[in-house]
């Protein structure tokens, strides 16, 4: 088992941490690319190490749900104490601004609040995708509506 509130020695290049916390979070490229609004040559540009540092750090981080200092710079644990030991907010829980603040950031859903897709398995959120997805078609697909 992977403790998270430890530093992890054998990443020592940002590219190494992206890469890392992005397969330990389940995720291709292009699903962390979707995730933070980039594209998935800027991801494969990080890992590859054609890009040294990224000027979305932070929102790296917060998709990935890692400390942004850990991974930008290596510093301190992966994750923060209070991503390991505190509960997840459920969406039930989620504020007005809560919410305009994860729409702000380029999240497009108002009812579920990010940490609670990302704890989902990779095998589950392909499927929400997939659902999305096909949801989107058929509404693109129909007569307009007067």
């Amino acid at each position: 088992m992977i403790e998270f509130n430890r530093s992890i020695t054998f990443v020592k290049q940002f590219s190494d941490r992206l890469r890392h916390a992005r397969q330990l979070r389940g995720l291709s490229q292009a699903a962390l690319a979707r995730a933070c609004g980039l594209s998935q040559g800027a991801i494969a540009n990080y890992e590859s190490k054609s890009r040294r540092s990224a000027k979305e750090i932070f929102r790296l981080a917060e998709v990935l749900n890692v400390n942004a200092l850990w991974l930008a710079m290596g510093t301190g644990p992966m994750t923060t104490d209070s991503a390991t030991t505190q509960p997840k907010q459920s969406t039930s829980s989620l504020g007005e601004s809560d919410l305009r603040e994860n729409v702000a950031h380029g999240w497009p859903f108002r009812k579920v609040a990010p940490e609670e897709f990302w704890r989902l398995s990779g095998k589950d959120r392909a499927l929400i995708e997939d659902t999305v997805a096909s949801l989107i078609g058929s509404l693109q697909t129909r007569p307009p509506q007067s």
